[in-house]
């Protein structure tokens, strides 16, 4: 199987898992701002790798809006607004004083952009939706090429490499991440089979393509008030593939 394939066919099944776990659970599902509220340390800013589809592709759901329809009228359902959108590929920490400080990020462009030069520009395609118990999300199929992306910052810049110690997805032997974009959060109310009645219709939808020609490193601000706060994109590195290649090593 090309790589393509392999990726494909490893994401589909992941996608199934993950809704076949979401079905067989009981109760409602999670309040994502509580789940979120823990990770980020009582919502403290993060620092990330990420892709800010929302700002890029505004159009990207237009063919899900019979759902969205649906899911913006559900006590079970938060939708975002489209501007918030992104996956992240590698979050590097938090802005607190025993992980990262603002000074410091200038620092982890500087060190990544030589290694995330070399890359091609390639195409993604977003289609298949699933859950996690916070979230609904959509799939994204990218050849494992975000996977590359991840272990060339880790070459380079040596928080990420402290980061990716503590990503369950991440091992010496493997990187298992999957891009995946959320784009409705579960307010820990409701009904989870009314969400699963609205939703199975669309597991398999089709939604459109985007042609990465940058990774993005962003600031994600967090607010237990506002929730959605923009996404400030605070550098960009260009993927110049071959042209890029000379005079460094991996």
């Amino acid at each position: 199987m090309t790589t393509t394939t392999t990726a494909t066919a490893e994401y589909t099944e992941r996608r199934a898992q993950d809704w076949a776990a979401f079905t067989a659970a009981a109760g409602p599902p999670a309040d994502h701002w509580e789940v979120y509220g823990k990770l980020s340390f009582d919502f403290r800013q993060s620092v990330e790798f990420l892709q800010p589809t929302g700002l890029e592709l505004p159009e990207l759901l237009d063919p899900l809006q019979p759902l969205l329809e649906t899911l913006r009228s559900m006590d079970e359902i938060d939708i975002p607004p489209y501007e918030f959108l992104h996956f992240t590929t590698l979050r590097l920490g938090w802005l607190k004083p025993d992980d990262i400080y603002w000074t410091q990020v200038e620092s982890f462009y500087v060190n990544a952009a030589p290694r995330l030069h070399r890359l091609d520009p390639f195409t993604i395609r977003f289609g298949g939706i699933s859950a996690r118990e916070d979230a609904l999300y959509i799939g994204i199929d990218d050849a494992y090429r975000f996977r590359e992306a991840r272990r060339l910052i880790r070459l380079g810049v040596p928080k990420a490499a402290e980061a990716l110690r503590y990503d369950p997805l991440w091992s010496p032997e493997g990187d298992r991440y999957m891009p995946t974009m959320d784009f409705a959060f579960f307010t820990g109310r409701g009904d989870r089979r009314r969400v699963i009645e609205a939703v199975t219709p669309y597991l398999d939808a089709a939604v459109g393509e985007q042609q990465i020609t940058h990774i993005k490193m962003a600031r994600i601000a967090s607010d237990p008030q506002v929730h959605y706060q923009p996404v400030d994109v605070v550098a960009e590195i260009g993927l110049l593939g071959e042209n890029a290649r000379k005079g460094y090593h991996a």
